[in-house]
């Protein structure tokens, strides 16, 4: 198991770091990972450098990333240049890469309906990642239902804004929950 998975149990909140800018709060902060949800390719090295440096782990939403191609080759360059903990995507093709470059592998799921859940399941099944995210983040029966489906770690991410909605997540049965919300990337305080 990974160490991701094991330091969410001391933390599990995740800071959603949508900007460069934001990085340096991140890392003062007490959460052990980033899920890096914007910033540049060329960029990338550096934070990831000093994430690693401040003990923390580092997993990048590709399809966020502006410069990397959505592609095999933006994979390969991604793992053998920047060298980040892991991807998050919801493109299957882009995992298949990504575990073929020894990184966590995280499907990334946008719950919006039956046909977004049989599809999202479907995936999970095919291309057996690490870990899964369900986007919306508040929605504790879907959880629940999934973790007795799966057996794998399930993150969830988006409007999530107070500490009664993570600790209601957790109790759903999440290993963590991406937020942008700084306020709680200190939590439980």
């Amino acid at each position: 198991m990974h160490s991701i998975f094991t330091q969410t149990d001391e933390n599990p909140v995740i800071a959603a770091v949508r900007s460069s800018t934001l990085v340096d709060v991140a890392l003062r902060s007490n959460i052990n990972t980033i899920f890096m949800m914007g910033g540049t390719l060329s960029e990338a090295q550096d934070i990831t450098r000093r994430v690693h440096d401040a003990g923390k782990h580092i997993l990048f939403h590709v399809e966020l990333m502006k410069g990397l191609g959505r592609d095999r080759e933006g994979i390969e360059y991604l793992a053998r240049e920047v060298g980040p903990d892991g991807v998050v995507s919801t493109k299957p093709h882009l995992l298949n890469a990504v575990r073929d470059m020894d990184l966590l592998c995280i499907l990334q799921i946008f719950m919006i309906d039956t046909q977004a859940y049989l599809t999202g399941t479907k995936n999970i099944k095919s291309i057996k990642p690490d870990a899964v995210e369900i986007m919306p983040g508040l929605m504790p029966g879907i959880i629940k239902k999934l973790r007795k489906q799966f057996d794998l770690p399930i993150f969830t991410a988006g409007l999530v804004s107070r500490p009664e909605e993570v600790k209601l997540m957790l109790d759903a049965g999440v290993c963590g929950l991406a937020i942008s919300e700084q306020s709680l990337w200190n939590y439980p305080e």
